[in-house]
This record gives C-alpha cells, sequence and structure tokens, in this order.
C-alpha cells in the first residue's frame, strides 16, 4: 500500500542562497536597511534609559516594521501587516520568501510557532533581517540576513551592512572647525 500526502502549495525546494542575493534584489535590500536606519534615527531621539533591553528590542522593532511598511513598496515585495497590531509583521519576497524583522541576536521563547519557522516547515523560505546595536545602544552595527535550518542553527547569513553608510554618512557629519571663545 503507497501513502500519499497531498499538499496544498507546491514544495518549496531547497534554499538558494545566490538567488536571494542576485543583483534584482539590491533595490529591496537597499530600502530595507534604509527602513532600519531611519527607525533607528526615531529611536535615537528619545530618552530610553528608563527602558530595560527587551522594552528597548520592541520598540526598535515596531519601529522597524513602521518604517519598512512606508519605505519598502516594489511590486516584488509585499509587506503583510500583523492582525493584532504586533510587531509580527512580514514581508514577503518574489512570493518566495518571507522575511521577518528581529533585533540580533534572534532569541524568541521556544514555541510550537517559532520551531515551525526555524525548522523552515512553512510553504515558504523564512528569512529573519536582523539587525545588531552596539552595548550603548548608540549605533547600528550590523544588518543581515539570516536563514536558521533548525532553532539553533544559522546555516546562511548574508550581511548588508554596507548598505547602511550611505544612510549612516548623511548622519555623522564631522564637526566644524570653530576658533576658540576665550
Amino acid at each position: 500500500m503507497r501513502i500519499e500526502q497531498l499538499q496544498l502549495f507546491t514544495n518549496k525546494g531547497s534554499f538558494d542562497s545566490f538567488s536571494f542575493e542576485s543583483d534584482s534584489n539590491n533595490e529591496i535590500f537597499k530600502n530595507l536597511a534604509s527602513s532600519i536606519s531611519d527607525a533607528f534615527d526615531v529611536f535615537s531621539s528619545h530618552d530610553i534609559s528608563y527602558f530595560d533591553k527587551t522594552c528597548r528590542s520592541n520598540m526598535l522593532n515596531n519601529l522597524v516594521v513602521k518604517k519598512v511598511q512606508e519605505k519598502c513598496v516594489d511590486a516584488r515585495f509585499n509587506f503583510v501587516e500583523s492582525l493584532t497590531n504586533t510587531r509580527r509583521s512580514i514581508g514577503i519576497l518574489d512570493d518566495t520568501y518571507i522575511i521577518l524583522f528581529k533585533k540580533s541576536p534572534v532569541a524568541n521563547v521556544r514555541t510550537n510557532q517559532d520551531d515551525l519557522i526555524k525548522n523552515q516547515e512553512l510553504n515558504k523560505h523564512v528569512i529573519f533581517l536582523t539587525y545588531q546595536v552596539d552595548e550603548f545602544w548608540s549605533e547600528l552595527s550590523k544588518v543581515e540576513f539570516q536563514y536558521f535550518s533548525s532553532p539553533g542553527n544559522v546555516s546562511y547569513s548574508y550581511d548588508i551592512s554596507h548598505l547602511l553608510e550611505e544612510s549612516i554618512s548623511k548622519l555623522i557629519t564631522p564637526m566644524e572647525d570653530t576658533p576658540a571663545v576665550g
């Protein structure tokens, strides 16, 4: 006897990093990096000294999601807002990749949903767009895509921090030499 499981969706196949990193995605990746930079700028304009790391992470992630929603408008990138108005909004790139936004390191409470995502048991490849801040929360230090093959194993990462250089260079301007008063 042969048992065959019918699937509603076609099999997603193996993750192809060359396809994901293709030049055709550069503009979308630039917009995503710029959105994160803009969100961090807004975040940095507030006094965060009263909040713990978890609260800061949530605040920053909410801003990232809002900026991605505002700035990443493309025929190939579909932003899907959370039904519960939380930071679980997602992006879908080329109807192939689900992009989740998360501060690095990605450390969720282990749930069945988290296991399904990180074990790649969905009908699309799930990639986390992560952003890292320095220990003082004063600057973005890294932006990268992470592909999990299991809850504890990042099997692929693609650093797009270099795309922040344009956004960061406009923020860091050298101080003009002013004559000393005295």
